[in-house]
């Protein structure tokens, strides 16, 4: 059918169709270029009037005979309407325990139905025509460790014969050993010295602030593709937010905010000695945090100066930690702890 000449509708409600050209024909979508202004563009295959009955597209016969050598020849093609998706869930529990779930979408577009005895499914930098994510593979003679794939990555492998029928989905569980979840609770502390502050010798400043959650995924098993994460808190069976996962590689570390979280509070109060002779200040802090959950946590806490200031940080016991600060803690249930620091503003 490409090159045939036909009328296109633009919308369902388009009186007036347009010539146009096949460009390429497509269950669901086709290319077309218009004839007058030689523009292209996709329209619904249902939007395209033909003058006389549009005939299905060829089918090619393939035959193979053997040959004298005992080679192995590999035949790939691309099925444009098949393609999949990964999606992810996790689960958190009272216990601090966490289950990671990877569900694969194998999505026909097709009217057609395809049965495959073993499935590759790879995803990375794939650029084919009509494809710009994920490709579905069928072999009957590689296994994971004699491909080596350019520029793509295997998601897994599945050995088992799958069938997926016409305008259909199958979703499938991977199996995810080896993923490990730890939630963090952080809060960034940025010192800032406001003009007001600067004209005054000494002046305090007091805040409440409750502790942003961090989940921290270490994929030490396999490569995963990018996919809609959803986390779901079981203690409660409730949706608690959700995530896009950007793809992550082998050994790769990821993590991400989602929320704040109104169990963990933290208060602080700093007191600024500025001295105009030097424009310096001298800057110490207070800080209280608070743990209201039922189990114990683990806390990352920061500090740093904002971008026009250059600041040196001590500890209660005047021994320095550089440019900024970095805590990590674990607070028991029903729990709290106090710090003390000090910053040294130099400009």
């Amino acid at each position: 059918m490409t090159g045939k000449k036909v009328l296109v509708r633009r919308y369902p409600e388009h009186k007036k169709p347009v010539v146009c050209e096949i460009i390429n024909e497509d269950y669901s979508y086709s290319l077309v270029r218009e004839i007058e202004t030689g523009h292209y563009f996709r329209v619904q295959s249902n939007l395209i009037e033909y003058n006389d009955e549009p005939q299905p597209n060829t089918i090619y016969e393939v035959s193979f005979h053997p040959l004298p050598a005992n080679d192995t020849f590999i035949v790939s093609y691309v099925i444009k309407n098949i393609r999949w998706q990964a999606r992810y869930t996790l689960q958190t529990y009272p216990d601090r325990s966490t289950r990671f779930q990877i569900i694969v979408d194998i999505i026909n577009s097709s009217p057609l139905n395809f049965h495959f005895n073993q499935t590759h499914l790879m995803a990375g930098d794939i650029d084919l025509t009509f494809s710009t994510s994920s490709s579905l593979v069928d072999s009957k003679t590689q296994t994971k460790n004699d491909i080596d794939y350019s520029g793509i990555n295997l998601f897994t492998c599945i050995n088992n014969s799958l069938t997926i029928d016409p305008y259909s989905i199958l979703t499938l569980p991977i199996e995810s050993p080896n993923i490990q979840i730890k939630t963090i609770f952080t809060y960034n502390l940025i010192i800032s010295i406001p003009s007001l502050v600067l004209s005054n010798a000494t002046s305090m400043i007091s805040n409440k602030h409750k502790l942003q959650r961090v989940y921290q995924i270490s994929n030490s098993s396999l490569f995963l593709p990018t996919g809609h994460l959803m986390l779901y808190d079981s203690s409660l069976n409730v949706l608690t937010g959700e995530w896009h996962l950007p793809t992550l590689t082998e050994f790769e570390k990821y993590e991400f905010k989602l929320g704040e979280d109104p169990d963990i509070m933290l208060e602080y109060n700093r007191t600024t000695t500025n001295d105009q002779k030097t424009n310096s200040s001298i800057i110490t802090t207070n800080v209280l945090i608070q743990n209201y959950k039922q189990r114990s946590i683990n806390i990352r806490f920061k500090s740093t100066c904002e971008s026009s200031m250059i600041c040196l940080y001590y500890d209660d016991k005047a021994r320095s930690l550089g440019s900024r600060l970095n805590y990590e803690l674990y607070l028991k249930t029903k729990s709290e702890v106090l710090f003390s620091f000090t910053t040294i503003r130099l400009l």
